[in-house]
């Protein structure tokens, strides 16, 4: 199943001395990713020591292994516009389709280890597109140098090709463009406001505190990792903005208290803290869908940002030559583990290190 998507790509090097296909290269690649490979050395050690029975499940009949240079060139030499088309078929088949609304939400990860002083090359940005009630990174794009998140954000919703969906961004995308573009594409817009919209956060704020709400949800408190938290919702489907025309498109603001207690060990005491947050809409939905909603897109950092700087070693790597290509493999891995139902990732590349049998059992390899 897998190999069908990697086989799509284009192999960019010359016929002449092609020993190895980049579709199998890549395919293994994403194999040991999944067995806590973090390295080219890693994936070539990987291919060695199971190269038996990665021959009989796939009839390679190499005369020779590849050396880990040439791993590293294969794939730093694939095209990445073509592997991540790829990508985007294999993840919207591992998605599904479903006839409610979809939750989808953007934002930016940098590639921390990826800059380069030698070369005057700053760490790479990747904007993704992460679909939470699957948890399946839908897409990627990498940030231009000169620009910022807001233009390539707008461009992958576009390229997307998605509808009846419900885009939720953090503040630095909220933008009047970044509505209407999701409107012109199908889709709706939940957009945190923060003080770069000063005007539109104070009019949020006067709209909480001097009008009633429409519908409002008391979130049922949670204990967990010594912190207790609640969080009540609150919204206003009738907005009232002094720049009228240009939050046309807002249906709804949204008020979040959130209250939280952490547990001191060193003081033995529960410090209180108490956040609210607004939030802005193109649609309405009821309080407690907005609630999950909001809640449901820090999933991209807890689901996504975090486990690949933790567990799959993101953070600490320092390939420097096209950085993307091997966080995009990194994606494919996290993808399969998601469509298996995996919640502890570290365990599970652990016990793959035990058992290559688990990796080619999993749904969405073959």
């Amino acid at each position: 199943m897998l190999q069908s998507f990697l086989f799509k790509i284009k192999d960019h090097r010359r016929q002449q001395g092609r020993r190895y296909q980049l579709g199998q290269i890549l395919f293994f690649s994403i194999l040991a990713l999944l067995s806590n490979a973090t390295s080219y050395r890693k994936i070539h050690a990987f291919i060695k020591s199971h190269y038996e029975i990665l021959n009989q499940t796939f009839g390679l009949h190499w005369k020779h292994l590849p050396a880990y240079t040439t791993l590293r060139a294969i794939i730093q030499g694939a095209s990445s516009d073509e592997l991540e088309k790829g990508f985007r078929e294999y993840s919207e088949l591992l998605a599904g389709s479903g006839t409610e609304k979809r939750f989808v939400a953007f934002d930016g990860k940098v590639l921390r280890g990826s800059f380069d002083h030698f070369q005057d090359q700053k760490a790479i940005q990747v904007l993704s597109a992460f679909l939470t009630d699957r948890r399946i990174i839908l897409a990627h794009e990498e940030i231009a140098r000169k620009t910022n998140e807001i233009p390539t954000a707008q461009a992958l919703m576009t390229a997307l090709g998605l509808a009846n969906c419900i885009f939720t961004f953090d503040a630095i995308n909220c933008q009047e463009k970044t509505l209407e573009v999701a409107k012109k594409t199908g889709n709706d817009v939940i957009v945190q406001v923060k003080g770069n919209q000063k005007t539109l956060f104070e009019d949020c704020q006067t709209m909480a505190a001097t009008l009633s709400p429409d519908a409002v949800y008391q979130e049922p408190t949670t204990k967990a990792h010594n912190r207790i938290e609640c969080r009540s919702v609150a919204v206003f489907t009738q907005p009232l903005f002094r720049d009228a025309d240009k939050w046309r498109l807002v249906e709804a603001v949204v008020k979040v208290d959130r209250k939280r207690w952490s547990f001191d060990t060193k003081s033995d005491y529960w410090k209180p803290s108490h956040e609210t947050s607004y939030y802005i809409a193109t649609t309405i939905l009821g309080a407690e869908t907005f609630c999950q909603a909001i809640r449901n897109h820090w999933d991209i950092e807890n689901g996504d940002h975090y486990v690949r700087d933790v567990a799959l070693g993101e953070d600490k790597s320092r390939i420097r030559t096209n950085p993307h290509i091997f966080a995009k493999l990194r994606s494919f891995a996290l993808n399969i583990l998601r469509a298996n139902h995996v919640e502890n990732v570290s365990l599970e590349l652990f016990e793959n290190c035990l058992n290559i049998n688990n990796i080619l059992n999993y749904v969405g390899v073959r």
